[in-house]
């Protein structure tokens, strides 16, 4: 998402060793909310928050802390104008590694803004290959296994 606000990567790159960065809260704060219709109270609960310093924990996911390599990727195949001015997507998720087209089907909902930017409204699943799960998803580390590797 910083990199649609911005039009540029985020100043903490990614790292091997664990690298963790302190974000301020307002910078934090900013992006999110500009996609998404969410308070600061709610995102600070959801996540890593040092009210003393007013910063966010954000730490890039590493090499013991990695992704699958090669992840299904969205395609948008159709989009509807709903009555309220949002727009709904249908996304199917292309799973080259297990050569389909539709691993995940979903239906995405946003809202156009007026400067062009749009704000995520909802997304539901309403489909998947049989035999297909989230296998490529990488769970993050704990607490206990990042301090493990990396401290």
């Amino acid at each position: 998402m910083y990199r649609l606000k911005y039009g540029t990567e985020a100043p903490y790159p990614y790292a091997y060793t664990g690298a963790e960065y302190e974000i301020p809260a307002t910078e934090f704060d900013s992006v999110l909310q500009s996609y998404l219709n969410i308070s600061s109270d709610t995102i600070r609960s959801r996540t890593v928050y040092d009210p003393g310093s007013g910063t966010y924990q954000y730490r890039p996911r590493g090499l013991e802390d990695s992704e699958y390599s090669y992840p299904p990727y969205p395609e948008v195949t159709a989009y509807e104008t709903q009555a309220d001015g949002t727009v709904k997507l249908t996304v199917q998720a292309v799973y080259i590694t297990k050569l389909t087209d539709q691993a995940v089907t979903s239906e995405l909902v946003v809202r156009p803004l007026p400067d062009g930017s749009f704000q995520y409204v909802s997304n539901h699943v309403t489909g998947t290959t049989e035999g297909i799960s989230g296998s490529w998803y990488t769970p993050r580390l704990t607490e206990e296994e990042w301090n493990d590797r990396y401290r």
